[in-house]
């Protein structure tokens, strides 16, 4: 948003004039006529991150080309007005390049697959024998009010239905816990350990937000708001993503096919369950998505 100003100060800078504050106020009228329509695109559904983009584009674009209009007119001065010329030229540039490669690297979900390759490490690790050992992996961002929804997850897991459930808060994982050390499931740990598997379903869940968000943006046109379940039947085992609240979500993983449908009830009811409870993530819609197993599409 400050981006104009920089620029309007720029030309300044470059022109050896004194700062216009007239000027300012011009170019601050502009910013809030930006900020609105900004707002009004949110309002709309629209993505703000694209708007941002082709906000940050346009601008660099601008900049550029005042650059290149200061370097060719800069024949012959000095180099300290040359140097500014081409300092403007490639701050242009550079602000074109990055606001392009932020719009690609979202769409695309490249970022994403980069940043979540790397192995996230649990700053605490728990046990639990409840008749079947579950393991619980909590990380940096764990918070108190964290520790009820970790309680009706655990209870919500069984080795013959419900594997793994991962709590997560603006793409990150809060915590997850699984029953994946059960013996019974050993015929699914063949080609890869249960600490790998852990990685893996850690790992997706931070696709997940993306994935789903893309997914809400096509669909935009059925006028049926934002999807609040999903499931990824894989016809070994099934993936289920379910929204709590902005930003919110729960992941879910059964392995076995024959438990698909009773595993997405577990989760269906586990959902509405945590969307009575106070958490740590950001409040807003926890009561119109209290609807988890009723009229979403």
């Amino acid at each position: 948003m400050i981006a104009p100003i920089c620029v309007e100060a720029l030309i300044a800078y470059i022109k050896g004039e004194a700062y216009s504050f007239v000027r300012a106020l011009v170019v601050l009228g502009v910013i809030s006529l930006a900020a609105l329509v900004l707002f009004l695109v949110r309002a709309s559904g629209k993505n703000l991150r694209t708007s941002l983009d082709a906000v940050l584009f346009i601008t660099g674009l601008a900049t550029f080309g005042i650059g290149v209009s200061y370097v060719a007119d800069s024949a012959g001065a000095s180099a300290v007005v040359l140097a500014k010329a081409w300092g403007t030229t490639f701050l242009g540039l550079l602000i074109t390049i990055t606001a392009g490669y932020s719009h690609i690297a979202t769409r695309s979900g490249s970022a994403l697959l980069l940043a979540t390759r790397r192995v996230r490490r649990a700053t605490h690790v728990e046990q639990y024998d409840v008749g079947a050992i579950l393991i619980a992996h909590r990380y940096d961002e764990y918070q108190d009010a964290d520790q009820e929804v970790e309680e009706k997850c655990r209870e919500a897991l069984h080795p013959q239905d419900l594997q793994f459930i991962g709590y997560y808060v603006d793409g990150r994982c809060r915590f997850h816990i699984d029953a994946l050390e059960a013996p019974a499931l050993n015929p699914f740990f063949r080609r890869s350990s249960r600490d790998e598997r852990r990685q893996a379903y850690e790992r997706t869940g931070r696709q997940l937000d993306w994935l789903v968000e893309q997914l809400d943006t096509y669909m935009q046109h059925l006028s049926g708001g934002i999807l609040i379940r999903v499931v990824f039947d894989v016809e070994q085992g099934a993936l289920y993503y379910c929204n709590l609240d902005e930003r919110t979500y729960l992941m879910g993983v059964t392995m076995i096919q024959d438990q698909v449908l009773v595993a997405d009830e577990k989760i269906r009811r586990l959902a509405n369950e945590l969307g009575h409870l106070p958490r740590s993530g950001p409040p807003g819609l926890t009561a119109i998505r209290q609807v988890a197993g009723g009229t979403a599409p």
